[in-house]
């Protein structure tokens, strides 16, 4: 899919496997992301945090995203998470992920043991970007990754042709509108917290990088269309109140065990998260069931999936 701004609802899939983690399961793989461009999303992510970005080897996730890319085959763009804890590793996954798998977009990461400074990390990014003709996408992230890029650095990483966009996960809302300022709207600001979707999309956001696709697909590109194309913020405000109780849910049980229950509980299951993740406690998987049935979800995702 030839990129030509990315806006709109991007699935943040979660990555089937086999064998209890061992293994990804490419037709499941395969059938997740049929079901969420069937929802109508705009893009597909492999190994976003809801795909357990980091759990797999550089050469599992440039195989994964080579199915993804030949499943979807431009009917919506594929992105890849390419987080590593190298810059050499992140730039020649960079390049594969152009070269082999063919994806429209790179989500990067950084991932590290050490406190990283501002100038390292913008050097990080730096040759990735460099090493690569398409856009890169900054996932911000500080509470998994301890990395936080504040708008200022964000604006100088702006600078970089390629850098075009950013998921802004910090759960301050007032990023939105800095980083959207310092840029002169130059980087498209993304939603990165479920439960502030909503406010997200009024600061500024022009999408939402969603682990809640793997739950509601339609319900997710419905909110970003009331909200963002029609402007219709009452409306939004009632859907997004309807599914916000799932959100939240989700940002406080974690997306990836929250996303392989959901999608087992819908009928398509996913298998389990690679060890050390593992699935939701019992307790925890029922409140989940209760929750989908109470927000309307349950019955119309399971028909579509069927």
């Amino acid at each position: 899919m030839a990129e030509q701004g990315f806006r709109g609802v991007f699935a943040f899939n979660a990555t089937p496997t086999k064998d209890d983690g061992d293994a990804i399961d490419e037709v499941g793989l395969r059938k997740l992301a049929e079901f969420v461009v069937e929802q109508g999303v705009h893009g597909v992510v492999v190994f976003g945090s809801t795909g357990s970005n980091g759990s797999f080897t550089s050469g599992e996730r440039l195989d994964a995203a080579k199915a993804a890319v030949d499943q979807v085959n431009g009917r919506a763009a594929v992105l890849s998470g390419i987080g590593s804890i190298t810059t050499r590793e992140t730039v020649d996954l960079a390049k594969a992920m152009e070269q082999e798998a063919g994806v429209d977009g790179l989500l990067v990461v950084p991932i590290t043991y050490w406190p990283l400074t501002e100038g390292e990390v913008f050097e990080h990014y730096q040759r990735v970007a460099g090493a690569v003709q398409i856009p890169i996408v900054i996932y911000n992230n500080p509470w998994t990754t301890g990395v936080d890029m504040k708008p200022e650095l964000v604006a100088r990483l702006a600078e970089i042709s390629n850098i075009r966009y950013i998921k802004e996960s910090t759960s301050d809302l007032t990023r939105i509108s800095r980083i959207r300022k310092l840029t002169n709207d130059s980087i498209t600001v993304f939603a990165g917290w479920e439960s502030l979707t909503l406010e997200s999309f009024v600061a500024g956001a022009q999408g939402w990088f969603a682990g809640m696709t793997n739950i509601a697909p339609r319900e997710c590109v419905t909110l970003f269309e009331l909200a963002v194309e029609k402007k219709d913020l009452s409306a939004a405000q009632a859907l997004f109140d309807r599914i916000f109780p799932l959100c939240d849910f989700m940002c406080q049980k974690s997306h990836v065990r929250c996303a392989h229950a959901a999608l087992e509980i819908m009928g398509l299951p996913v298998g389990v998260p690679r060890r050390p993740l593992r699935e939701l406690p019992p307790e925890d998987k029922q409140e989940l069931r209760r929750l989908m049935k109470e927000c309307g979800v349950l019955d119309a995702s399971t028909q579509a999936a069927e």
